[in-house]
């Protein structure tokens, strides 16, 4: 087993190292947007373009040699380094995280909700296959499947913000002070309970759109894997001596998990990819999805080059994860190679 982890941490360290040579293909082997930029406004300036753009290249050294450049990029992406952005001047590890605080604010909460929610109905409506609850359940799922994320931003940002108030718009801009500055109160008195401020208020309107789009799938898969086992002679033998409903919902779960597992990762960067896009633009949240839009608008390669690889790497380090998991769930797994 530890050999088999070790293999998978070597394959997410070439994969990684990879990406990082793509990325860098992208950029060697195809024409820079922003010196057609730089010659413009040379010659609106009266400048010579050759000049201009000659000096634009050698500050970004991009007339050495290639392999010198390969060299740099991969040593300079492994020690933290990933160049400034054109459009801010800062460091582009330092604007990602800026703006990935806003997204983590609402995305770790939906996922754990519709996580656990999901697990939960699903194994509810497994075990009581074909009853009016299962029935409701389905149809509950079938509904968040078919509501498109941008349509249901849009209805609760007009219903709760816009028209009814029942929810403050904060101010702006959003501030990572406002997210993370948590009060509590003491409910009836005696009960620690959050008093969320405006801004995080706000912020259960994202959370709603991300969850119910998450929901719905891993409700599911869930619901689907779990009816292929409940028949199988373990849990006969489990409900004949007398185990209850909830530890047998558990022997399932187990044998269920490594499946949902490939299911869960690839439904949930597939809808958090183009969720947080979809979110973020209607909620007017300055978060990593609206980083790439204005990575790709602005057209600053180095930012948009960083934002793409914070994608492959999450996708990476998902598949390790869920390797180890494979493991830990079924030491089986991959045993006839060890």
């Amino acid at each position: 087993m530890i050999w088999r982890l070790v293999r998978r941490g070597v394959f997410a360290v070439v994969s990684a190292y990879i990406v990082m040579t793509a990325a860098f293909a992208v950029i060697a082997f195809t024409n820079d947007p922003n010196v057609g930029q730089v010659a413009w406004e040379a010659s609106n300036t009266g400048r010579n373009i050759t000049e201009a753009v000659q000096a634009y290249r050698e500050a970004r050294n991009l007339n050495d040699p290639i392999f010198q450049r390969w060299v740099s990029w991969l040593v300079g992406i492994t020690t933290g380094d990933w160049g400034l952005s054109y459009s801010t001047g800062q460091p582009v590890l330092d604007v990602i995280w800026s703006r990935m605080k806003y997204t983590l604010f609402y995305l770790v909460p939906s996922v754990f909700v519709a996580t656990v929610m999901g697990i939960s109905f699903g194994l509810f409506s497994a075990f009581r296959q074909h009853s009016f609850s299962d029935r409701i359940v389905t149809a509950a799922a079938y509904l968040g499947l078919g509501i498109p994320n941008f349509w249901l931003a849009t209805v609760l940002f007009s219903a709760a913000v816009a028209q009814h108030q029942i929810i403050a718009f904060p101010e702006l801009p959003i501030t990572s002070a406002a997210l993370y500055s948590f009060d509590f109160t003491l409910l009836y008195g005696f009960i620690p309970w959050l008093d969320p401020n405006t801004t995080q208020g706000f912020f259960v309107l994202p959370v709603i759109t991300l969850t119910t789009a998450l929901l719905a799938g891993q409700l599911r898969y869930t619901r689907s894997e779990s009816l292929e086992y409940i028949d199988m002679e373990f849990v006969k033998i489990a409900r004949a001596k007398g185990a209850g409903p909830f530890r047998v919902a558990r022997h399932v779960l187990r044998n269920a998990a490594i499946p949902l597992l490939s299911l869960f990762l690839t439904e949930m960067l597939s809808v958090l990819v183009l969720g947080v896009l979809v979110i973020e633009e209607v909620f007017n949240i300055p978060g990593f999805g609206s980083l790439m839009l204005q990575a790709v608008g602005a057209r600053d390669m180095p930012l948009i080059i960083g934002v793409t690889m914070v994608v492959a790497f999450i996708g990476i380090v998902g598949n390790f994860l869920q390797d180890v998991a494979y493991t830990v769930l079924d030491p089986r797994v991959g045993s006839e190679t060890d």
